[in-house]
């Protein structure tokens, strides 16, 4: 049930593309639906927190992990809607898509255990079928300037530091309080750099576009993916999450040929199955431990950590 969630809060990240370009075509900037879309979710997260805000009280480091989330949130969209302004889209895609390999990094190192084999076949096949479905040929590598590289592969460490970070949430945490404060830690920070004067401008001047649009966007990049994803990541763990987020390219590339009418050649599909392939190599054909052995969240190995330290001190000889 929670690979489906995080599935489905991939799916949703690549509907955003499709809908962003349709939002353009009616007047909409980038400025305007970055603000719109942290402003609006973060309303009808608290909203439905208010509604349905179950669950133990949040700790010292469940706050943490839940600053540091909606930072790296934040991060993320600066650095890859930089990278944007300078690189080709293509390209900046492949970039941020190194965030897979990053988050199997990171996890490798925070559990000391090395991928298996199939993992990594995995990855080089997503990884391999990234660069053909954004159609990123070898002339578009030319001239690539390296601040802009280097903002591409910020965003991706930020993701990937995002989704490992997220394992390590306390489930007994209400979903929908950590969802409505991440993104509001999330949106100060992207308002600090993106000032609201120009949302304010087109929600006075063109308040039901903008809002309509808004809202779809807030839905499909925030609302729903940032819900499912902190509710399925502690229970599958960051590297699973990282793999099965890859769902958002694949479903990018259907979005716009479908809501677009764009073009798709026989080489970007073959990249599309590429990357379903190496999902389903990476997870369903590993014989690894299961997710939730990789899963354990912080509050678990600090409740592991206490009760180690109590025994040593019952047992610690008296003086």
């Amino acid at each position: 049930m929670y690979a489906i969630m995080m599935l489905c809060a991939a799916a949703m990240y690549g509907l955003v593309s499709p809908v962003l370009r349709i939002a353009y075509a009616a007047g909409l900037d980038p400025a305007t639906a970055t603000d719109a879309q942290y402003a609006i979710a973060a309303v009808c997260l608290w909203l439905v927190a208010l509604v349905r805000h179950r669950g133990k009280r949040i700790d010292r480091r469940q706050w943490m992990l839940i600053v540091l989330i909606g930072l790296m949130n934040a991060l993320f969209c600066y650095t890859y809607y930089r990278a944007l302004a300078v690189l080709p889209a293509s390209l900046a895609i492949v970039f941020m898509f190194q965030f897979v390999w990053m988050a199997t990094l990171i996890d490798a190192a925070w559990h000391r255990r090395w991928p298996g084999l199939a993992k990594w076949l995995g990855l080089i096949l997503i990884l391999g079928g990234t660069v053909l479905a954004v159609g990123a040929t070898g002339a578009s590598w030319k001239d690539v300037p390296v601040g802009a590289a280097l903002l591409g592969l910020g965003a991706a460490l930020a993701y990937a530091v995002n989704l490992t970070v997220s394992a390590h949430n306390d489930p007994a945490v209400s979903p929908e309080l950590r969802s409505a404060l991440v993104i509001t830690v999330a949106g100060i920070a992207v308002l600090s750099v993106f000032p609201p004067g120009t949302f304010v401008h087109h929600l006075v001047a063109r308040p039901s576009i903008t809002l309509f649009w808004g809202f779809w966007i807030a839905l499909l990049s925030q609302v729903l993916p940032t819900l499912f994803a902190l509710i399925a990541i502690p229970h599958i763990g960051g590297r699973m999450a990282a793999v099965l987020g890859t769902l958002e390219l694949p479903v990018a590339v259907v979005g716009a040929w479908l809501m677009n009418g764009d073009h798709v050649s026989p080489l970007r599909w073959l990249g599309v199955l590429l990357i379903l392939a190496g999902m389903v190599v990476s997870e369903a054909m590993s014989r690894e431990k299961g997710p939730a052995a990789e899963a354990a969240s912080a509050q678990q190995l600090g409740v592991r950590w206490r009760r180690g330290r109590a025994v040593k001190w019952r047992e610690a000889p008296k003086r």
